[in-house]
């Protein structure tokens, strides 16, 4: 027989004849896989459940999308695709006062030295690093 080995699944978003349903076909892998992807669950949140469960807990997640967009009158919006990467939060080195003017007022290495001894986690940023080994070199130029 040439369906060995598959299974059909089929997770309806209500009770009623009218409301959305889906169908999920192939090996048992292949179907538990393709509910994860479809109702785009954490695979690793998910992976110890058995597949029934994984179906009972898909069927959930439908049936409540259908509640609130049924009882609240509300419209399902995809998220806005990212145009360019989250800017991380303000560094030390960007804040006014911040790390690369403290890196431009040292008067010595020995103060640049210090500075990097307070603040070495900053230093993880290359635009401080840069600027510290600038100033670095500056200073022994001019010494």
């Amino acid at each position: 027989m040439a369906d060995e080995g598959r299974i059909t699944v089929t997770i309806k978003y209500g009770k009623g004849y009218d409301d959305s349903w889906v169908v999920f076909r192939g090996t048992a892998e292949t179907v538990q896989q393709d509910i994860v992807d479809y109702f785009g669950l954490d695979g690793k949140s998910v992976a110890g459940l058995a597949p029934s469960e994984l179906v009972v807990e898909a069927t959930r997640t439908a049936q409540a999308t259908t509640t609130i967009v049924k009882g609240l009158d509300a419209r399902i919006i995809p998220a806005p695709a990212a145009t360019e990467a989250p800017k991380p939060p303000a560094s030390s080195a960007e804040a006014p006062g911040g790390l690369l003017e403290q890196i431009a007022q040292c008067a010595s290495t020995d103060d640049l030295k210090r500075l990097w001894a307070t603040n070495q986690a900053a230093f993880s940023d290359s635009s401080v690093m840069d600027a510290w080994k600038a100033r670095g070199r500056a200073l022994k130029a001019a010494a």
